[in-house]
């Protein structure tokens, strides 16, 4: 296994992360989209396990998406457009990796909603995978602001976020099922932030799906939940690979 940092400038910023090559030739390669207010090393070693077992990965930091963001792009100025830009931006450093193959994405929490809203545009991805997927982004914010003014800037959980993010979070329609390709849903039974039954709608939406239901989990999971969310991961991309 070999890593190589690496920045892609877009949209008038600049996202960096680290890309992990297999010692294989050729080889599928997966791209980590970390939560809010995470950064690229949640996934590092998750990216180090799956490059090891002969898949290739990528890790990256959205810019503004976190208080530990080096881009200089402020978070009051991230919304779900720039992760989405972003994270296309990177899938696209992805392949061009020296025997990059198919492309999979793996999001966690918001990394997991943004990830479920490119994959709707971009059918070319294998596969995707999401833990705890934030479906619920839309529903907390229109509940947070009926009826009330929308403030310029609000601080949520240790990072400040400005009014753009709100307005286009409460703007979105649930269209975001339309990703025709194979799906891994990973979920805990004890999540706070992001219910269950958000996962298990989205399990009935998508045509290819498979739901795996974590018993005691919550929203962030334990070592040895994070284990066995790397083994089902590593067992889901060779099983998409197989059958195509």
């Amino acid at each position: 296994m070999t890593m190589q940092d690496f920045t892609v400038s877009h949209d008038g910023r600049t996202t960096s992360g680290v890309k992990y090559f297999p010692a294989c030739g050729r080889f599928p390669v997966v791209v980590f989209a970390h939560g809010y207010n995470g950064e690229a090393r949640d996934f590092a070693p998750f990216a180090e396990f799956l490059a090891k077992n002969g898949i290739g990965a990528v890790i990256f930091t959205f810019s503004g998406g976190s208080t530990r963001d080096e881009s200089g792009f402020p978070t009051t100025d991230m919304t779900l457009s720039t992760e989405q830009e972003d994270l296309v931006a990177v899938m696209g450093e992805a392949q061009k990796m020296a025997g990059a193959e198919a492309l999979f994405l793996f999001g966690g929490s918001q990394g997991g909603f943004v990830s479920a809203l490119v994959a709707e545009q971009h059918g070319a991805i294998a596969g995707l995978m999401l833990l705890y997927p934030a479906f619920c982004i839309p529903d907390d914010w229109r509940r947070r602001f009926c009826g009330q003014a929308i403030p310029e800037t609000l601080e949520l959980w240790g990072m400040t976020l400005g009014k753009g993010y709100f307005q286009e979070a409460c703007a979105l329609s649930p269209l975001w099922y339309s990703y025709k390709g194979p799906v891994l849903i990973l979920h805990g039974d004890e999540d706070k932030i992001v219910a269950l039954s958000y996962s298990e709608r989205a399990a009935e939406k998508y045509g290819r799906v498979e739901l795996e239901v974590f018993a005691g989990e919550g929203h962030g999971f334990s070592e040895a939940g994070m284990h066995r969310v790397e083994g089902m991961a590593l067992s889901f991309v060779r099983r998409v690979l197989a059958k195509r």
